[in-house]
């Protein structure tokens, strides 16, 4: 099977089973092997910051010598970016082999009617634990698709630490209409006795996971503005982490934007208990890794040159993600509106996802992904409502090439609201992103 076969057939899966639960997955991994067994585990859900926050702790496994895997999902550019091992990318060769040693036991699987057809997250999921086990990972930080709960990354052994970034309304449809719903559901993946890290501030999801960690027996480590476990201050020195035993000064870290600074206390306290539960991560190597981590189009700012222009790539695509996004510009580009290219899936709001930039937009440009796209007509009529100026355009990248046109030098261009959106960027710029900051 050649990686182009692999892919196909990956993605001719459903997208979601037709019987909910994880027993049809456990049982494809059994006749497989168990690969998810040979190796210990970080564990990460949330709402908004799994990416980046899964990006700085195995980025400081990394930095501490461990042989790291790191599955994240979606992708951006390249469907490999889901599969790392050490930072870099499952080779195509590698992922067709999986794809080629599971396909067959995801076939007799589908025959069986107890079982039924394996999705393609499952897939993906089984090709990932496959890799690692055959590339000697000793951690894999794992990125929950969606949920927790029911997520197939929730078949692994009892992990190292649970971790929980955020909790906000998206994917309500699936998972609940209101944030304790939300929360119950991430917090799925808490499991007996393993220590829970949080970013989460609301008090109504926070009671939720409280409520599951008690009842699990799984201490519960809050990170915080002002208190917990750990907290964060940031000042002209840069993000300080203050933690239970030194304080890491004046980090840098390397994914952009304010709300980056919650992601990385994040994964400064997990790493930090982490050292409790057996791994040796020294200080420096925990410093390294938030200062060396590398994910695009988490408001990653690109400097174009031949005309100089300043290029803003970010995946949010819901009301918190959009939130941040405006307080980052704001931040970064006082005083400055910029000019902002929004596309959108068909399962996200333009009418939520829109009023939270509304301060920070001078003309924006829409159109629609290629893939699963919301109709442009819906995202006119949300700007409409707001009364911002306003343009149709083909294509991303047609929309792109506008908004860079019509831009000052200074002034910010940003492209968002969805993966599919950012991930059609075009070159040169997509080389741009992926050689930026390595």
């Amino acid at each position: 099977m050649t990686y182009p076969e692999a892919l196909e057939y990956t993605t001719s899966l459903l997208k979601f089973g037709i019987r909910l639960g994880l027993e049809r997955f456990r049982e494809l991994l059994r006749r497989v092997g168990d690969p998810q067994t040979t190796f210990r585990a970080v564990h990460v859900a949330g709402t908004n910051g799994k990416g980046s926050t899964t990006t700085f702790i195995a980025s400081a496994l990394r930095e501490a010598g461990y042989r790291t895997g790191h599955y994240l999902s979606p992708h951006l550019f390249d469907f490999r970016e889901r599969i790392q091992v050490d930072g870099t990318p499952i080779p195509p060769e590698a992922f067709a082999r999986q794809v080629e040693r599971l396909r067959p036991v995801a076939e007799e699987l589908s025959r069986d009617e107890h079982y039924g057809p394996t999705t393609e997250f499952e897939l993906i999921t089984a090709a990932a634990f496959g890799h690692f086990a055959e590339e000697g990972v000793e951690v894999a930080v794992l990125e929950v698709g969606l949920g927790g709960r029911l997520d197939a990354t929730n078949v692994i052994p009892p992990p190292l630490a649970a971790v929980i970034t955020s909790i906000g309304l998206d994917h309500q449809e699936v998972l609940g209409h209101s944030l304790r719903q939300i929360a119950l559901e991430k917090a799925g993946i808490l499991k007996q006795g393993v220590p829970v890290v949080t970013g989460v501030t609301q008090e109504e999801a926070l009671e939720a996971i409280r409520q599951v960690a008690c009842e699990r027996g799984c201490p519960l480590y809050r990170v915080g503005p002002a208190d917990g476990y750990a907290y964060y201050t940031s000042d002209a020195r840069g993000l300080s982490v203050w933690l239970p035993e030194r304080p890491l000064i004046g980090l840098q870290p390397a994914l952009r934007g304010s709300f980056q600074q919650a992601n990385a206390a994040v994964a400064a306290a997990t790493l930090n208990l982490l050292r409790s539960r057996g791994l040796e991560i020294p200080q420096e190597a925990l410093r390294r890794g938030l200062e060396r981590a590398h994910l695009p189009g988490r408001f990653q700012v690109l400097k174009l040159k031949d005309p100089p222009r300043t290029l803003v790539l970010d995946v949010a695509h819901n009301q918190d993600g959009a939130r941040a996004l405006a307080e980052a510009l704001g931040h970064d580009f006082p005083g400055r509106k910029a000019l902002f290219v929004v596309g959108m899936k068909s399962n996200h709001d333009p009418a939520e996802f829109l009023p939270p930039l509304r301060g920070q937009v001078e003309r924006l440009w829409v159109s629609q992904p290629r893939t699963s796209p919301r109709p442009v007509a819906e995202l006119l009529e949300a700007a409409h409502r707001l009364h911002l100026p306003v343009e149709p355009a083909p294509s991303i990248p047609e929309a792109l090439e506008r908004a860079l046109e019509q831009a000052d030098p200074g002034q910010p261009v940003v492209l968002t609201g969805s993966f599919l959106t950012v991930g059609e960027l075009p070159e040169p710029y997509r080389r741009l992103a992926t050689a930026a900051d390595r």
